[in-house]
Parts: C-alpha cells; structure tokens; sequence
C-alpha cells in the first residue's frame, strides 16, 4: 500500500475484545508505544470513515498512552497517529457497531526523515496540538487549574470532536472544586457512550470529590467493566472498601489489579495496601 511508504517497522496487534458496545455507537480502545515499549502521552489519534470524510474522531493518548475513539458507522475506518519526532502511523481498521471491537497497539518509531502529512491529519498540525496538549497537562500537574482549562477550551474550539479534552476538563474543575462544570464535562462524553470507560471513571472520582462514596462505587464498577484491562477503578474501589471497613472486598480488588499488570504503578499501590490489610 502506497501510504506505508514512510513508515518503518509500524505494526499493529489486535490485543484484547471490548465486550460492551452503545447502542448507536462503536468503540475503538488502544495504546500507543515507542520501540522501546514506553507508552507515548499526547500523541495524537484520528478515526476518519473511507464511506465519508466528514465522519472523524480525533483523540490523543493519556499518560498512559491509551486512547478511546467513538465511531458512529459501520466499515472501513483509517486511523492515523502522530506525534513530535516521531514517524506517523497510518492504519486500516474494520469496524462494526454492536460488535466485539479490537483493542489496538500501535508502535512509532523515532523519525527518521522528512514528514508527509496525510489523510485524516492532513488539515492539523499536530505538533502543534502536541505542544499545546503537553503544556496543559503541566498546568494541571501544578495545580493551575485555571490556566488549564482555558487551554483545553481552547483545544476544544479548534477541535470540537477530541473527546479526551472533555476528560481533562472535568479532572481540572475538580481540583478547583467546580463540581457542576465537572459534571457537565463529563456527561457530554458519556451522552455519546454511557459505557465509555473514562467518563465512567471521571463521574467516580467525581462523586468521591463530593463525598457521595456510593455513588462513586457504582461509577467506578462501571469504568471497570467496560475496560476490564483498567486497574485503576480497581484500585479507587479497593481503597473505598477498605475505608469503609469492607476487608474481603478489598482483598479481592487489590487481587485483581495484580493479575492484570504486576508491573503497573498501580500494583505497587495495592501491594503496599494489601501489607496494611494485613
């Protein structure tokens, strides 16, 4: 295929099933790495339809360098990801809504040469994006909560169909302790997906916040199931069942985080709670 001419040693492996899907939409999950195996963070994702051009999702990766695509037709889907110094991936994907979907890992590979703007990303600068993405992530590492909700504003102007900013500005009126706009941040994800993992998870952490543990339980469950590969809501209901004195329960959260990544941040975390339980 002509558009893999620039690429170099990109590949693709379907990893794991999503098992729930909207009724009306699809869901694309994945991660994206560098040859070495290190998760790439605001690298930058777009889903655009071959039927039709005007149907694109943009994304970019977490700290974890997973992304989350809605897709709203059945078929061929192109997926392009780019980020700075890195050579871009493009990739040819099958979709079908109210279906098993692929959870996808893409690798980049350190840029060698000149970089050939295609297809989905032709129109988006997307080391600008990258640039902007990174700087606002600084400003919520350091408390400007302000400052970083303006930018992803901005972001969001300029590309209204990037759910992850929807994420992010709802984690950010959390730590200003703006719970409406919280809420209403992440209701506009969930309304395209009421299963979407992070919307989920962000509605838990919200209601946490707000001292209403119940109701982030509830939340937290259904982030975990649907991404039964996420440890994190495991951990969040470990931590909340400890606290209310739920000891087996626990026990049972933080076993699970280790089955699923040994290795994860979130595995010391829960090895470390797992010696107080005991």
């Amino acid at each position: 295929m002509t558009w893999r001419k620039h690429l170099v040693l990109a590949f693709i492996v379907c990893t794991s099933f999503a098992t729930h899907a909207a009724a009306q939409t699809g869901r694309l999950s994945g991660v994206v790495r560098d040859e070495t195996g290190e998760e790439i963070r605001g690298a930058i994702v777009v889903a655009e339809s071959t039927d039709s051009s005007s149907l694109r999702q943009t994304t970019a990766t977490d700290d974890r360098g997973r992304f989350f695509l809605l897709f709203t037709r059945s078929g061929v889907w192109n997926l392009t990801v780019e980020s700075p110094g890195f050579d871009a991936v493009k990739l040819q994907i099958p979709l079908r809504i109210a279906a098993q979907t692929p959870t996808v890992e893409v690798r980049l590979d350190r840029r060698h040469e000149t970089p050939e703007a295609f297809g989905a990303l032709a129109g988006v600068d997307s080391k600008g994006l990258g640039q902007q993405l990174t700087a606002a992530a600084a400003l919520m590492d350091s408390g400007q909560y302000d400052q970083a909700i303006a930018a992803y504003r901005d972001i969001k102007t300029r590309l209204p169909v990037m759910t992850s900013v929807s994420i992010q500005l709802g984690k950010a009126y959390i730590g200003k302790k703006s719970y409406i706009e919280a809420e209403a941040a992440f209701q506009e994800l969930l309304k395209l997906n009421a299963e979407d993992a992070d919307g989920c998870y962000g509605m838990g952490t919200l209601r946490e916040a707000q001292g209403r543990s119940t109701e982030a339980v509830d939340w937290y469950k259904k982030a975990a199931t649907s991404d039964v590969l996420w440890t994190t809501p495991l951990l969040k209901l470990a931590v909340i069942a400890r606290t209310s004195g739920d000891r087996d329960s626990a026990r049972r959260y933080l076993t699970r985080v280790l089955e699923l990544d040994s290795t994860s941040p979130d595995a010391d975390q829960a090895r470390a709670l797992q010696k107080h339980l005991q």
